[in-house]
């Protein structure tokens, strides 16, 4: 994963749940071929319209972006049709992490952030590698830190100045 210098961490979902999801489209796909060779071959406008599904999912998978940052978290997802929805670090209520056994072994999870109760925002990072995630989220409490002390230091120097003056 690569942290862009300004403190954005953007994620995707990992390829691993990409070929889970996909999957299915390509067996489809490979399933009318054999029926055309087989069966009747009228069904390669089937195999065709298959493989049109697969592309589709497999472009809609790869339009999804998640930015973790100390000022937001956002979710980018869509095609033609882009969604972003973002929300603030201290709107956030809670983190649900969603795993199959599946996942488990892939390494990978579904997290879905939710709001507090008056913005009542909800959104899921699907298939997020978990060592990505970790790392993101590392890096965002560490800048966060950094910027904490900065601000304490920047407080008591004002605080010293106006004593000073007094």
């Amino acid at each position: 994963m690569k942290i862009l210098p300004f403190g954005i961490a953007p994620l995707r979902p990992s390829i691993r749940f990409m070929l889970i999801r996909t999957c299915p489209w390509l067996l489809l796909f490979f399933g009318f071929i054999a029926g055309t060779v087989l069966v009747h071959p009228l069904l390669i406008i089937a195999s065709w319209l298959v493989l049109l599904g697969f592309l589709y999912h497999v472009f809609l998978l790869c339009a999804e972006l998640y930015v973790i940052s100390p000022e937001m978290f956002m979710v980018s997802t869509g095609i033609l049709n882009k969604t972003v929805t973002w929300l603030e670090p201290l709107q956030i209520k809670a983190f649900d992490v969603h795993q199959s056994k599946l996942m488990q072994y892939l390494n990978i999870a579904h997290v879905t952030v939710v709001s507090d109760d008056d913005i009542n925002i909800k959104f899921t990072l699907k298939g997020v590698d978990n060592k990505a995630m970790k790392e993101a989220l590392g890096f965002t409490m560490e800048l966060i830190k950094t910027r904490h002390e900065y601000l304490k230091r920047l407080i008591d120097m004002a605080e010293k100045a106006t004593a000073n003056q007094k």
